[in-house]
């Protein structure tokens, strides 16, 4: 009876799969340990030099142990090379007029150059990125190019896409992110190309681009055309559509796509560039009866494809179809073995070997994720698919709800990562949808052409697509507000990652019989592990998370109690166009996963510290709020009071004496304000709250005065010493006196406020006699947020 044989994948099979790994791999390393350049390029050329000397070593012994010595100093070399791009890429020298720029924050600046885009701000105003050729800063002159985002509505309809522009501006800073959960906008625009960021003063020229040898002066006929053949309602779609230009659709539009399940299709990437070429494939068999023919195929392929590169702006997610595409079909073309997967991970490798940051871009991962859960899950549910379905009429939508299904469940873990929902509605609306696009964007560039020199008989042959787009927008804004539609989720464990892939793998292998057993065996082993880590977790004290929000010159603090209570102290604030509930508190609380608030502390009615009730009461359940019970004559607390009765959401008003039942674990006890009307003061009326955690206190001061701490510190001094103080008014003079501040005693000491404010917080004064204190006196202006946690004896600070 022979010996059965253990499974072997056959990687050789896979090279590009097995170099990409790799090179993943040591991109990966550098992000982590970030050895220097110099040291990369000595570790990559040491591994050359010894890979060469045991390549001639092979051919001159017949000794098997060399071969192998050679395949892992290769397998190294990639690994290597990895490392040594990305540090590369990392060290590139940044040009000194964009140092200059990155150290004249609010200076004066001259600029030249073309629009390449225009769009508005979630305020409505008009912004352009802009391709500068020429910049004057402080009599220096320079002519490097270079990308920036201009905020130009001082110049609102005075220039269109592809202007040369010349104007005078004013340097702005670009936002870091200031919380934990937030969008990264500094380097969203650094993966966009933009290097620095200016406000319009005066526009001095626009002049239209007449250059038919620049790229922007076809992708600005072809808007122009889409204009021609679309309305108001579908325009902006169409040229997301077809040409990739999403500038004018409104955040409301595109959030309504995501819902629907449809945003891919906003984004020109693979699904259009299949759209593209799929009449080329059908001649393809021609190319092969003609000499040369394959080789003209390819040409003419490729230059179909950076054609539409170049219409729609080279997009990274263009190109990265546009080399997917091309790699497939040289296969076809030249009869090469055409294995999907190989070829797609031949596409990844190309593309990280020239941006090796290419790895961290969401479009990156979603792109190439999505591709190869297709390739290896759909082969699986195709087999299992009864012949008769797969002959009928309805395989081709049933197909495209399939395919939807295994994409969304494929990537589950990294939409919940990124975006924190879920379409429910996905698989019907693309269903609907995405098979009439194989017809739509073909017949829509068609139509471009012809509307170029015939434009009503461009318009005719348009008029279905126009039709199919303003249903599909019917659709989505319905779908959109159905409350099944979509879900909010999170994750709470990264291990999640490893579990799925084994997952993914396990399915795509289901009918090998050996490598199904490992991958499933690799699963219940995560699944044992999380398990495992969780129950360890759950071991552990439970802790008081504090997070005081960067919301700018305003107070917003988050508890997440030991209980999995979620409270929130103020709300940030509140300016024309601008509230920290919209911008900074919901989307943590979405990125948490956080689905409702047991309660809102308002300390006083101003508006820096209740900036964004209004948005948190019509985005998330509140199971109550509190207030100081003082009455303020604006129309933001009236308008707060009255949407509050409306939505059946309790406000009561708390004075001293005062505790709160809102975990078992905890005590919450309000100190002030005593009920009594001192003068007309709102700060002096503020809610001072007392929130102990085993022997660890904290004390929120809202923005109370000389005058309440006083009173404060005559009422109950026994109570107020405490661990870690919220610096009341924002580090104001009239605030933390020095009796009050010598009763209190903080280790810790958080004052939230704005870099640049009109008030010039912190005071000189205050900031003396809060160092007097010894305490770690900390700044949300220049730390950014920031997070504390206690297990009932300590706190300690969290650096995120």
């Amino acid at each position: 009876m022979g010996v059965r044989r253990t499974y072997q994948f056959p990687l050789s099979r896979y090279p590009a799969v097995r170099i990409v790994l790799l090179m993943i791999a040591g991109i990966l390393l550098h992000e982590y340990y970030k050895p220097a350049l110099h040291f990369s390029l000595i570790l990559f050329t040491l591994l050359c030099l010894i890979f060469g000397w045991v390549e001639w070593k092979v051919q001159q012994s017949s000794t098997s142990a060399f071969p192998k010595l050679c395949i892992s100093l290769f397998l190294l070399l990639i690994v290597s090379f990895g490392v040594f791009r990305n540090a590369l890429h990392f060290v590139q020298e940044t040009p000194l007029i964009i140092k200059l720029i990155q150290v004249s924050d609010w200076e004066p600046v001259f600029v030249t150059g073309s629009i390449a885009s225009i769009s508005t701000t979630s305020s409505g105003k008009e912004r352009w990125d802009v391709a500068v050729s020429e910049t004057k800063i402080n009599h220096l002159n320079s002519n490097l190019t270079f990308k920036a985002r201009v905020l130009a509505d001082e110049a609102a309809g005075e220039a269109t896409l592809g202007d040369k522009v010349s104007f005078s501006g004013t340097i702005i800073p670009i936002s870091e992110k200031r919380n934990p959960l937030d969008f990264d906008y500094k380097a969203y625009l650094h993966s966009q190309g933009i290097s620095a960021q200016f406000k319009l003063d005066s526009l001095h020229q626009a002049q239209p681009n007449s250059n038919p040898a620049e790229w922007m002066w076809w992708r600005e006929r072809a808007l122009e055309l889409v204009d021609k053949n679309f309305d108001a309602q579908t325009s902006p779609i169409a040229k997301a559509l077809l040409v990739g230009y999403k500038q004018e659709l409104d955040s409301e539009s595109k959030t309504a796509f995501a819902r629907a399940g449809l945003s891919h299709i906003m984004a020109v990437s693979g699904l259009h560039v299949g759209f593209i070429i799929a009449p080329f494939w059908i001649i393809i068999p021609y190319f092969w009866t003609k000499k040369h023919g394959s080789k003209i195929g390819l040409i003419l392929l490729i230059l179909i494809l950076f054609s539409y590169a170049g219409i729609t702006g080279f997009s990274p997610s263009v190109m990265r179809a546009s080399v997917m595409a091309g790699f497939l079909t040289y296969g076809k073309l030249f009869h090469k073995i055409n294995d999907s997967i190989n070829l797609t991970a031949a596409a990844a490798l190309v593309l990280l070997i020239i941006n090796p940051s290419q790895l961290f871009d969401i479009g990156f991962q979603l792109s190439f994720s999505a591709v190869l859960i297709i390739l290896l899950i759909l082969p699986v549910i195709q087999n299992l698919l009864p012949y008769w379905v797969r002959v009928r009429w309805y395989s081709k939508p049933l197909m495209v709800v399939i395919v939807s299904l295994v994409v969304q469940f494929g990537l589950y873990p990294l939409q919940v990562y990124y975006f924190g929902e879920i379409s429910l509605v996905s698989p019907i609306a693309n269903a609907l949808f995405v098979p009439f696009l194989g017809i739509v964007v073909p017949l829509s560039l068609l139509a471009l052409f012809i509307t170029a020199i015939i434009p009503a008989a461009g318009f005719v042959l348009n008029y279905p697509s126009y039709i199919f787009l303003g249903w599909m927008s019917d659709f989505v804004n319905m779908a959109a507000e159905w409350d099944w539609a979509w879900t909010t989720a999170s994750l709470n464990n990264n291990l999640i990652f490893i579990l799925w892939l084994f997952l993914i793998l396990g399915i795509a292998a289901w009918h090998t019989s050996a490598l199904r057993w490992k991958l499933t065996a690799s699963f219940l082993a995560t699944a044992c592990l999380m398990t495992s880590l969780s129950a360890i977790h759950s071991l552990k004290p439970a802790t008081l998370r504090v997070t005081f929000f960067d919301v700018g010159q305003g107070d917003a603090a988050l508890l997440h109690t030991p209980n999995d209570k979620y409270i929130l102290i103020d709300a940030g604030v509140w300016s024309p166009g601008y509230n920290s509930g919209k911008s900074v508190i919901i989307p943590h609380l979405k990125s948490a996963g956080i689905q409702k608030l047991d309660a809102i502390i308002l300390s006083h009615p101003h508006a820096d510290h209740i900036g964004g009730i209004l948005e948190l009461m019509n985005s998330i359940p509140i199971d109550v709020i509190y207030n100081s019970g003082y009455e303020y004559d604006s129309n933001l607390y009236q308008t707060y009071l009255k949407s509050a009765a409306e939505k059946s959401i309790p406000v009561q008003p708390l004075v001293s004496g005062d505790s709160l039942a809102l975990d078992p674990s905890m005590l919450f006890l309000v100190l002030g304000p005593d009920g009594n009307m001192y003068n007309s003061d709102p700060n002096e009326h503020s809610i001072v709250l007392n929130v102990i955690y085993g022997e660890s206190e904290f004390l929120f001061t809202g923005n109370a005065g000389e005058d309440q701490e006083e009173r404060l510190v005559h009422a109950y001094n026994h109570l107020l010493d405490t661990d870690l103080l919220k610096v009341g008014h924002h580090g104001s003079r009239t605030s933390s006196g020095s009796v009050f501040l010598s009763t209190v005693t903080p280790e810790i000491a958080v004052v939230s406020l704005a870099e640049r404010n009109r008030f010039r917080h912190p005071h000189r004064e205050a900031l003396n006699r809060l160092y007097r204190t010894d305490a770690q006196l900390l700044f949300t202006s220049r730390e950014r947020a920031l997070i504390f946690e206690s297990d009932g004896k300590s706190i300690q600070r969290i650096h995120w």
